[in-house]
């Protein structure tokens, strides 16, 4: 979310910067400008999600530089600040469709609870504007170039980097009762959870940061079961979850997958996440056995290819990466904790010889095992 501050007063901006807690609030970036003219331009550019600003100010002032915004379809949520309480500036304000009109001297707390209001607001904007245009493409199963850009502005200002599609089918539970449950969930670990109804479907996107991953979008739909099983035990809910995407562009292929996911046999998904939280530990104790992906795909019974991809879902690593981590650290506390030649440790590690061992330690850590065992020597 984008904070525009327009005050010719150097001093104003300054306290402002020191008082609030800008990204706390949720703002990403704060720009400031100093007179109305360059506010008029910076809206173009910057294309503020909401605007504090001065009426009196050299060179256009704020009542002027808002008229001259509003011609050009852009004016954000704005908060007008005066230090004239006066009815003509009211009037002007509120004709500008202008949300605040707070006088100078600014109060902090005032304005926080002003802010946190217009937050609410175009958040609240921001998600119907996207509920609107996933109907659309759950209705036509494409995403036009309008709708694409739509979205994927509206997951910017939510700050959202990674999403996925949850489809439940039922037709017991409200579309209320779905909002309700998944909205208890949301708070605490999703940046947006956007319900849409699709016949007897309750289709779901659910967008997360860096770390959502399939661990907490199967919680969420087990959550929500719960709470439809709760409702009415004699009613079975299915879900189906999809792939987690970053590219705006993949939803109607995300929506496709969460569909075909919800009618197949419950296992086919259950078994491979339960392999993968398995074969974890199985890595972690078994550092010196065979690893590789096709080993211990055969071992668990999974395709290899499905391995890889789960594992990198539910733990946001690769899976040899996790593996090399694995016998790197062993290693590391074997040259620490023991007088173990280098071969031993290889060995002991799940490598074949003493040469690739080294090579790959020295390129996870920087230094050669000797140099390593040595440093550990010298900090004793």
């Amino acid at each position: 979310m984008k904070l525009l501050i327009v005050d010719d007063q150097v001093s104003l901006h300054r306290y402002l910067n020191k008082v609030m807690s800008w990204r706390d609030m949720g703002f990403t970036k704060v720009e400031h400008a100093y007179d109305g003219e360059e506010a008029a331009g910076m809206v173009d550019t910057f294309r503020p999600d909401i605007m504090i600003m001065d009426i009196h100010m050299p060179l256009l002032n704020g009542i002027e530089s808002l008229k001259r915004i509003q011609q050009s379809g852009n004016l954000p949520r704005t908060i007008i600040l005066s230090a004239y309480d006066q009815f003509e500036y009211a009037r002007d304000a509120l004709r500008l469709q202008v949300s605040h009109y707070l006088l100078k001297p600014v109060d902090a707390d005032q304005l926080r609870d002003v802010l946190g209001e217009l937050i609410r607001e175009s958040e609240s904007a921001v998600r119907q504007s996207i509920r609107s245009e996933l109907n659309g493409i759950i209705y036509s199963g494409v995403i036009e170039a309008e709708s694409l850009s739509i979205v994927r502005k509206g997951l910017e200002f939510l700050a959202v980097d990674r999403f996925a599609i949850l489809t439940f089918t039922d037709s017991l539970p409200s579309e209320s009762d779905y909002i309700c449950w998944l909205q208890e969930q949301a708070v605490y670990k999703f940046r947006c959870v956007i319900c849409c109804k699709n016949r007897k479907d309750q289709i779901v996107l659910v967008g997360g940061g860096d770390d959502l991953s399939n661990g907490q979008l199967r919680e969420l739909s087990e959550f929500v079961m719960e709470k439809a099983a709760a409702l009415s035990p004699t009613h079975t809910l299915s879900a189906g979850i999809s792939s987690i995407a970053q590219d705006v562009a993949l939803l109607p292929q995300l929506l496709a997958e969460s569909a075909q996911a919800m009618w197949e046999p419950a296992e086919t998904g259950s078994r491979l996440q339960d392999a993968v939280w398995r074969i974890k530990p199985y890595v972690d104790s078994s550092y010196q056995e065979d690893l590789s992906l096709q080993s211990v795909a055969s071992r668990f019974n999974i395709d290899k290819y499905q391995l890889s991809r789960a594992f990198k879902q539910e733990f946001g690593v690769n899976y040899w990466a996790y593996v090399i981590k694995v016998r790197m650290d062993r290693a590391a506390e074997l040259l620490v904790g023991t007088n173990w030649k280098n071969s031993r440790i290889a060995e002991h590690t799940g490598f074949l010889e003493e040469s690739h061992f080294s090579r790959a330690f020295k390129k996870y850590y920087g230094v050669t095992p000797k140099e390593y065992r040595a440093s550990s020597v010298r900090l004793d």
